[in-house]
């Protein structure tokens, strides 16, 4: 037993009266003085054990239902060498009132001394007589000071508790999300710790049963605390539960059936908050407890455990799944970095399994989000034992994706994990909505060393997951370098971080290629307008596959367009002038969203180029996609001048009512037609039938392709109008191209002014 000497703050005269009784009683080990509520104001010597302080409770509650005013004493066990004699302390009359018989309890005198063996403890009337003065002067001196402080102490316990709460629920340098590597169920367990010391309970308990959370803490040894909440918590959670609102219980011969059920009654009183979820049902209980003999709760108390419940609550909102009750991803992230500060193991192999439910988007359309977040629910339940072993750390990632972290697991028991998480989902019930097909499960699996590597591993996790869907989804992919539909997918991903980067510094290039007239002088020539990536590894094929799949499209059509118009505006009356136009191309999302069309409009008027000299693109196969929107989209901007051509003309299915449905002014014949046009009889029927089409329909035809004259000339004899190629002339800057146009302008002006 260690030897201290604490000191409650204003407390400090106590330890002269402790040297006094010291001197009076030989052998005495510890002196401690509690007050009218048994809380410890000073403890000179070896903190006495938990069962000698529970004891001084009683003893305050005997001496508050009688009366006196000499200190009364009574010996306690504490082992066979030790006894301690407790003594009640009394107020004197200056502060007890006129009447000294009805004298206020002060406080307790605890006195702990050793017995030598064979020897035998000094009788408690002894004890009591040789210390009366002095204890008799200590009750008086605890009730002064009480009596002093009284008008102060409400709102002192106030400031005292507001710090206190500020101090517990604020992050600091080893809390929350200021320290990476702390795990949030030792914050937890931090705040029910700190509940029950500054509330003076005997045990605290948070119990979220649908987070599988149970984190209890007590102060007294011996208490039995696991005995009590296995008794108390069903009908506590039960009552919070259905009320949804606070259970404060000070007299136990009214409430605790529940628990008589299991057993005897516990003499405890009892206050409970509910910890609030996202649904309307609290999802637990924060629960503290103390002696029947202990102070009742007050509104004080019931105060502040509200407030906690209601911060536990928010810790859940940031830390775990509402809906599932899972880590979120960051939560998940943060407990698997703590894993280096546990105890020395291996280093890994650790994986990580990404799991993604199939088919919920059909769920979703069909049923509804509340039949989807039912699935989701199922799914997310199975992530727990016996499924997953304890120290797995399961989070849900976002709507229908999930992952989970597997300590010391390598990649091959990781799939077996999961092919057992597999088979367990397809016994869930099926969805009605997806064909009663059996629930499937795709999941992808990396592995990775060290847990700060944990991030890097879940994203190689998720691609390998996206190549299980393409799979034929229900299967299980490790991560593999070679594998071409994963490294497809990283490509995709470098491609998307490459393009958002170009996006928001304007570091693409548009380069312009020339479309020649080929049936006379008298057809006004043009200029298509291609982006460049500054990443000249990437193809442009490839980067515009990887912005339709990222979503990114409209974004790059936008840029183009605004870019475009912007470069070319100061040559306006260059373009006019050579009767150029300039052709943009604007991809199927485009069409579907419903701000692109007007912010065109608004960027072809600013610019103040004749609309005429502007031509858009779009591909047949997107426009007979989004038939309704491209029609719209086709008129609206027809309707201020500006020209369409449908691209890729000839591939699409029933070309010829596309093209009757949609007002264009030009098709481009697909290349696949114009490339071998001199070796393929099939393909010179097809450009001449595409040909005679549009004469008849009084549309002009581009061919795409032109790789040299040869196929130039045999274009021209077939009837097509215009040719664009590397035949015809390879890409150029746009830069280039528009002060070429500038001079030509300039030269024409100049010859012109010499001849008048």
């Amino acid at each position: 037993m260690a030897r201290s000497d604490r000191v409650v703050a204003g407390y400090e005269f106590l330890g002269w009266h402790a040297q006094v009784i010291e001197r009076l009683v030989p052998g005495i080990r510890t002196v401690a003085f509690f007050d009218a509520r048994g809380r410890p104001l000073r403890v000179h010597g070896p903190v006495p054990p938990a069962q000698v302080r529970l004891q001084v409770r009683s003893v305050l509650t005997s001496a508050a239902t009688g009366s006196g005013c000499r200190p009364n004493g009574a010996m306690l066990p504490v082992t066979a060498s030790e006894r301690a004699a407790s003594f009640v302390l009394y107020a004197a009359s200056g502060t007890g009132g006129p009447n000294r018989t009805a004298s206020p309890v002060a406080g307790v005198c605890l006195i702990v001394f050793h017995v030598a063996a064979g020897g035998e403890c000094p009788p408690v009337e002894t004890l009591q007589a040789r210390l009366e003065p002095v204890l008799a002067c200590v009750g008086d001196h605890l009730a002064q000071y009480a009596a002093e402080s009284t008008r102060g102490f409400v709102a002192h316990e106030g400031v005292r508790d507001l710090e206190w709460l500020y101090e517990l629920t604020s992050p600091g340098p080893n809390r929350g999300t200021s320290q990476p590597h702390s795990d949030r169920g030792e914050r937890l367990a931090e705040l029910v710790g700190a509940s029950v010391a500054h509330l003076e309970c005997a045990l605290g308990a948070l119990v979220v049963p649908e987070r599988h959370l149970r984190i209890i803490r007590t102060a007294e040894a011996g208490y039995g605390a696991e005995d009590a909440l296995r008794r108390l918590a069903p009908p506590v959670l039960s009552w919070v539960q259905n009320k949804n609102r606070p259970l404060v219980v000070n007299k136990t011969t009214t409430w605790n059936r529940g628990a008589a059920a299991r057993g005897a009654p516990l003499a405890v009183r009892l206050l409970a908050v509910p910890v609030n979820g996202h649904g309307r049902v609290p999802a637990g209980a924060l629960m503290l407890l103390r002696p029947e003999d202990a102070p009742e709760f007050t509104r004080r108390d019931l105060s502040l455990v509200k407030h906690l419940g209601r911060h536990v609550a928010s810790m859940f909102e940031t830390d775990f799944d509402v809906l599932t009750g899972l880590r979120t991803r960051s939560s998940a992230q943060i407990h698997v970095a703590s894993w280096e500060q546990a105890a020395p193991q291996p280093p890994g192999p650790h994986s990580v399994i990404f799991l993604g439910v199939d088919r919920l988007g059909i769920v979703n359309d069909t049923q509804g989000f509340d039949a989807g977040d039912a699935l989701i629910v199922r799914v997310a339940q199975l992530l727990a034992e016996p499924h997953l072993a304890p120290c797995a750390v399961a989070a849900r990632v976002s709507s229908d994706k999930f992952a989970i972290a597997l300590p010391n697991v390598d990649a091959e028991a990781a799939a077996d994990t999961a092919r057992a998480l597999q088979r367990a989902a397809a016994r869930l019930p099926p969805a009605p909505a997806a064909g009663n097909e059996p629930v499937s499960l795709s999941c992808g699996i990396a592995c990775f060393i060290q847990p700060r590597e944990f991030p890097s591993a879940l994203a190689l996790a998720h691609l390998a997951c996206r190549s299980a869907k393409d799979h034929g989804r229900g299967g299980v992919e490790i991560y593999q370098d070679d594998d071409d539909s994963m490294i497809r997918r990283r490509s995709d991903s470098l491609a998307v971080i490459r393009l958002r980067e170009a996006l928001q510094n304007d570091r693409f290039t548009l380069v312009a290629q020339r479309i020649m007239p080929l049936q006379g002088q008298r057809d006004p020539e043009g200029f298509e307008l291609l982006l460049r990536s500054p990443n000249e590894d990437q193809a442009p094929a490839d980067l515009l596959a990887a912005a339709h799949r990222s979503q990114l499209a409209p974004a790059l059509d936008l840029w183009v367009v605004e870019h475009a118009l912007a470069e070319a505006a100061p040559h306006r009356s260059a373009l006019l002038a050579a009767n150029v136009s300039l052709s943009i191309n604007v991809t199927g999302p485009s069409l579907t969203d419903a701000t692109f069309l007007e912010r065109i409009e608004r960027l072809i008027r600013r610019s103040r180029i004749a609309p005429a000299l502007i031509t858009f693109e779009i591909t047949e196969t997107i426009a007979v996609l989004n038939l309704a929107k491209a029609i719209n989209f086709v008129r609206e901007l027809r309707a201020m001048g500006c020209r369409f051509a449908l691209d890729d003309f000839g591939t699409g299915t029933n070309s010829l009512k596309n093209l009757t449905n949609l007002p264009v002014d030009h098709i481009k014949i697909d290349g696949s037609f114009v490339t071998d046009i001199l070796s393929n009889p099939q393909s010179v029927v097809m450009v001449r039938a595409i040909v005679s089409l549009a004469r008849d329909l009084g549309i002009g035809t581009v061919a795409e392709y032109a790789e040299n004259k040869r196929i130039i000339g045999r274009l021209r004899d077939l009837g097509v109008q215009y040719a664009q190629g590397y035949g015809v002339e390879k890409p150029r800057t746009f830069k280039d191209v528009l002060n070429e146009l500038s001079v030509r302008e300039s030269q024409k002006n100049a010859a012109l002014g010499r001849e008048i």
